[in-house]
């Protein structure tokens, strides 16, 4: 377990998922935490799980797609916790389709939250990060689905793509300054954005998917935020503009093989995942569009 006392660090999207259990592990390891969440009801939550540890949690509203929110979340960190010492890009949105019938809209949302938002949040973190002269630790987080694709996803894995290209570029000009930046690319975590695809405990989809894993189950979010402390503490001071696939092994057993049949069980198991996704998504869309 690493040592993060007397550290802040900075998460997006930690209401909930991968951002909240880094948020509660973080904590756990003995640093404050920065929670810049979009979903402020999510938000509460996180603090709640955060303070109980004893560390001191803030929350900032944050549309990662808006510069002057991410920069306003970077600057409450610094005035509110007494500094930026770690940030972790977390934030993201799936929008599945068809080349044939995707709309703009929906394709600009992932362009905008996932791969714009990874860069202004690095770009406000790492500017507070050189003006203090101390260093930092950066993760931002990609997908599995960088080096697996499908039909429906493709999409989503491109700007995913995009986000381990950009900490391989990041990284020599950030080192200069004594900044580590690493990326990590989860396979099926269980978490509210994928829960389509690592489906109910017992469930068809679950069974399915522990059947072709070879660690034999999926993901949960607290495997990821152990990764992140690694590399956000001081075992990890000479790692950087790395991609770390964190998968079960699915990659080479499964590859990108993941729409079904809708008339079999675990077809229509996965067409009521997505219609809760889209319903949470058609909630949180009002306060993605407020740019």
């Amino acid at each position: 377990m690493a040592d993060l006392s007397g550290k802040v660090a900075m998460i997006t999207g930690a209401g909930s998922g991968i951002g909240q259990g880094t948020a509660v592990r973080l904590a756990r390891d003995g640093a404050d935490i920065c929670i810049a969440e979009i979903d402020l009801d999510a938000a509460e939550e996180t603090a709640s799980m955060v303070q109980e540890f004893g560390r001191s949690a803030h929350i900032v509203q944050c549309n990662v797609a808006s510069k002057d929110q991410v920069q306003d979340a970077a600057h409450t960190c610094v005035s509110k916790l007494g500094g930026l010492d770690i940030a972790v890009a977390n934030a993201g949105i799936g929008r599945g389709g068809s080349v044939l019938n995707l709309e703009l809209k929906d394709w600009q949302d992932q362009v905008d939250i996932n791969l714009t938002g990874v860069f202004l949040t690095v770009q406000a973190a790492a500017q507070r990060m050189v003006a203090a002269g101390n260093g930092g630790r950066i993760v931002c987080i990609s997908s599995l689905a960088a080096l697996n694709t499908s039909e429906w996803m493709w999409g989503y894995s491109a700007t995913k793509a995009g986000v381990a290209m950009m900490v391989r570029g990041w990284a020599s000009e950030l080192g200069r300054h004594g900044i580590n930046i690493n990326a990590i690319g989860p396979g099926v975590i269980d978490t509210p954005l994928a829960h389509g695809l690592a489906g109910d405990e017992g469930g068809p989809i679950r069974t399915a998917l522990e059947a072709a894993t070879p660690l034999g189950r999926t993901g949960v979010p607290s495997d990821i935020a152990g990764l992140i402390s690694f590399l956000v503490g001081p075992d990890a001071d000479f790692m950087t503009g790395s991609y770390l696939v964190m998968d079960g092994g699915i990659r080479d057993a499964r590859g990108g093989g993941l729409l079904e049949d809708p008339e079999t069980p675990l077809g229509q198991e996965r067409a009521r995942h997505m219609q809760a996704s889209e319903e949470r998504n058609a909630r949180l869309q009002p306060l993605i569009d407020q740019r």
